[in-house]
């Protein structure tokens, strides 16, 4: 190398500066220079080869030569052992949920278990890596306080505590989800922490089995248990102390080698260039060069070591990176690439909170490509029967201004004498349980061969209106209420519903801002408590004038009726958990009538507008867990209906469920009877039917979907309906075409009204089997119905299952595997009008944008 060149690599370096600063950097970094022939040029490993010399030899479970990464090594397989065992025990039922017995292959059962053990191992690698920054921070506290003995107990204590109460808090939600699918056919999550809290005074009265709470408990122990010995381990075992060693050093040891001899031999040339040129110097006869060559080659050591420590700490953080960030997001990434049933099934619980539900397969995501040219997409929901004016094309925002078409069937009703209306929703009231709807045939033989019925008050009113057979609703109750009345396929959340929390600022239009339009006074009125959900606060500020609730009832029933404060929950049995019952409320509501029929009588005799009223009353005795009726009731005489549950596994449920149920029906019948011989009836059009269904049955709770959704209902328009009395409507219609149907029989205001809803006027005669309708439980499945077959899928995943409803009541035989391709293809296209219309309407409950052209986003 010649002088030019030297002096472009090491023109500052000065002979005598580089004497002076190597005098200083000797002792400097003497330890760094012993440091250099460590393997790992780690001052910690010195530091803890000492603590493994200086430990208490009689400490239980001692390291001795235990390897360093023993303590990791039992925390993934404990933690994958526990994770893996228990989905694999629910792993049928995880399956099924999403898909049927007929998916439950090999494949699928091993592409589960497999994803499920990536996003457990990302889970474990979490959890340890919490545990080793604990050890870590313990071990600083230990060095910082000098008192043995009350270090090491406090050590043991807090190890002990942090490791179980860390174990638990990552084992609860995959658990309790486990839990949740297998016995109630459910998912964990944030969300249904915060509304069973939410709730808490309301769920308290919420049906569980013995076989529940047994689960529960005994999951409850076992987890407890485990983290018992979880703990111990961790508190007992030296081995178990994650700050001796951490996956790093595995990087570590393995890359910084390499590293080095790759930098090395990269910079060697420098600094033998560098003494070569010394060299030349001391043969040039100048007294410093030897000084001057003794100072490059020990800051060439120098040099080196440092470099060897700081290669050290770079590949250590890379390895936190890719094990805490790498790793994770290629598993979201495989997740995501999964098909919808195989994530679904796979889902860690726990994990999917902490990311922020990334793991969860996202709906389907559809556009309107089927749009037809001539009209826009929204048209397709909107029946051919109702004349409307659309104000935007993506928005079923409309004016209703009338209904065209053959009718089915009439009602005679005067403009200037406008009739009552008045809807009963009837607490968990199914079709089955009405044996005029099912008929004498009974293709499912529902009623055991028997000629009986469970409702016979209902069958004999609704053969006096007009009956409809395969009416369909959504559960809960919240959701069933945004159909009703406001025409709507429900906020679909398996957590909340549209108007969770009372949704006071959400613009609706339905059922009574129609009435109140038409110069109804609007009145909704149950016998049940209504903050659940919080509709004390949705009811008054959506359109309804007075609201009455169970307080409201027990001040009018202790006020007139006689009833002291002591009979409702003493051993007269007035009331249940959930507010006062239906005898009670059905007194109170027929007294209404009378009182408000004899008002208008006198406003009509002095030539005053008649001031109708529109009702909404719901019933509330027949709730799950169907375990309280009046004392009288109980000492009355009722109908055997053993047969419907002898021998059956859940016996005690069904029976409870069918004497309730009878006892709801009876003061039905006596309501209506009453009404009746008051004259009431002949100036009020009633509307009665299931709020939802319910499922005593079934071995999950209230999970059995025809049950759960298909419910009775009937119009009883007492003198009005002429040749219509006793008509039996055989196709699907749903709880959204009660506000078209209201509409088309009371008739149009001015002017027409504004309304979003997809119901169809039921008063208009259509060919059977040309419309569906949509009916969704989000906990479980949506479905679709055309006629009497029913297809059931949800947001995300293909599978889907065909089933009659009339003969395969059980839903044994999925239908759709022998339909041709044409036939699949068109079920399938109104599945993804199912799927579409459910985010439609949940996106715009989200934005407050029901009644707007355009949403925000949108």
């Amino acid at each position: 190398m010649n002088n030019a060149s030297y002096d472009t690599v090491h023109s500052p370096i000065d002979a005598a500066a580089v004497r002076d600063r190597l005098s200083g950097m000797k002792s400097q970094y003497k330890p760094t220079r012993s440091r250099v022939s460590e393997p790992l040029a780690n001052p910690k490993l010195e530091t803890l080869e000492s603590r493994r010399r200086q430990r208490p030899p009689k400490e239980i479970f001692d390291q001795g030569d235990a390897p360093a990464w023993l303590g990791w090594l039992f925390i993934y397989v404990f933690v994958l052992f526990y994770f893996s065992v228990s989905r694999f025990v629910a792993l049928k039922t995880l399956v099924i949920k999403y898909s049927s017995v007929a998916e439950y292959t090999t494949r699928v059962k091993v592409a589960v278990m497999g994803l499920g053990f990536l996003e457990d191992f990302v889970c474990t690698t979490y959890f340890a890596t919490f545990l080793c920054v604990f050890d870590s921070l313990k071990r600083v506290a230990i060095d910082h306080y000098k008192l043995a003995v009350v270090t090491r107990v406090f050590g043991r204590a807090a190890t002990f505590l942090v490791s179980w109460a860390l174990f638990l808090a990552m084992m609860a939600p995959f658990v309790a989800d486990l839990l949740l699918v297998v016995h109630r056919d459910m998912r964990f999550s944030s969300g249904l922490v915060a509304t069973v809290i939410r709730e808490r005074e309301h769920l308290k009265h919420a049906p569980i089995t013995e076989e529940e709470v047994n689960a529960s408990y005994l999951n409850a122990v076992g987890l407890l248990l485990v983290a018992t010995i979880f703990g111990l381990v961790r508190t007992c075992a030296g081995w178990a102390d994650l700050s001796h060693w951490n996956p790093t050093f595995l990087a570590s040891n393995f890359l910084v080698p390499k590293l080095i001899h790759l930098a090395s031999s990269s910079s060697k040339w420098i600094n033998k260039n560098a003494v070569q040129d010394v060299e030349q110097s001391l043969g040039e006869g100048d007294d410093n060069a030897h000084e001057d060559r003794e100072a490059l080659l020990f800051s060439a050591k120098i040099d080196d070591t440092y470099r060897h420590v700081a290669c050290h700490q770079v590949v250590q953080i890379a390895a936190v990176l890719v094990g805490l960030v790498l790793i994770p997001t290629a598993v979201v990434v495989v997740s995501c690439a999964s098909s919808p049933l195989v994530a679904h099934s796979a889902l860690n619980a726990t994990l999917n909170e902490l990311f922020a539900n990334a793991l969860q397969p996202a709906p389907a995501d559809l556009t309107h490509s089927n749009e037809s040219r001539d009209q826009p997409w929204v048209e397709k929901y909107i029946h051919n029967t109702e004349k409307h004016e659309l104000f935007g094309n993506g928005s079923l925002y409309r004016r209703t201004t009338g209904f065209r078409g053959d009718l089915a069937f009439d009602v005679e009703v005067k403009s200037d004498d406008p009739p009552n209306v008045l809807i009963i929703g009837v607490e968990s009231f199914r079709y089955q349980d009405s044996r005029y709807l099912v008929g004498e045939e009974d293709p499912s033989n529902l009623f055991k061969g028997t000629d009986m019925t469970i409702s016979p008050n209902f069958d004999r009113w609704a053969q006096r209106g007009v009956a409809f057979r395969n009416m369909w609703s959504s559960n809960p109750t919240s959701r069933s209420l945004e159909s009703i009345l406001f025409a709507q396929v429900p906020y679909h959340s398996a957590v909340k519903t549209g108007i969770t929390g009372g949704a006071k600022h959400t613009k609706l239009t339905g059922m009574p801002q129609f009435f109140k339009q038409k110069g109804y006074e609007t009145w909704f009125t149950t016998g049940s408590s209504i903050g659940l959900d919080g509709w004390d606060i949705f009811l008054p500020t959506h359109g309804f004038d007075t609201v009455w609730d169970n307080l409201h009832m027990v001040k009018l029933a202790e006020g007139y009726l006689g009833i002291t404060h002591d009979e409702w929950y003493g051993e007269a049995h007035r009331g249940l958990g959930w507010g006062v019952h239906d005898d009670i409320s059905f007194q109170i509501l027929g007294d209404l009538f009378v009182n408000k029929t004899r008002e208008q009588k006198e406003r009509v005799s002095k030539g005053e507008p008649k001031k109708p009223i529109f009702v909404s009353h719901y019933t509330i005795s027949s709730h799950a867990p169907f375990d309280s009726w009046p004392k009288w009731y109980s000492e009355s005489e009722k109908p055997d209906f053993s047969v419907f549950y002898e021998g059956h596994p859940h016996a005690d449920m069904i029976q409870r469920y069918l004497e309730v149920r009878h006892f709801t029906d009876m003061e039905l019948g006596k309501f209506m009877d009453r009404m009746w011989k008051e004259g009431i009836l002949n100036d009020t059009i009633v509307i009665i039917a299931g709020d939802h269904g319910a499922a005593p049955e079934a071995d999950v709770t209230n999970t059995h979907e025809v049950s759960m959704t298909r419910v009775a209902a009937a119009i009883v328009a007492e003198g009005r309906l002429g040749d219509a009395v006793g008509m039996m409507m055989e196709d699907a219609v749903e709880h959204y075409d009660f506000l078209n149907t209201l509409a088309d029989i009371t008739g149009i205001p001015e002017g027409g009204f504004l309304q979003n809803g997809v119901g169809r006027s039921l008063k208009r005669k259509v060919p059977y089997g040309e419309r569906v309708v949509f009916s969704n439980e989000p906990n479980r499945k949506m479905s679709i119905v055309r006629g009497h077959r029913r297809l059931r899928y949800d947001q995300a995943s293909d599978s889907v299952m065909l089933h009659d409803t009339d003969r395969d009541h059980a839903m044994n035989i999925d239908l759709f595997p022998s339909l041709t391709a044409e036939a699949q293809a068109e079920w399938r296209s109104w599945r993804d009008d199912g799927r579409r219309l459910a985010a439609y309407y949940t996106k715009r409950w989200d934005e407050n944008c029901l009644l707007a052209v355009n949403c925000t986003n949108l």
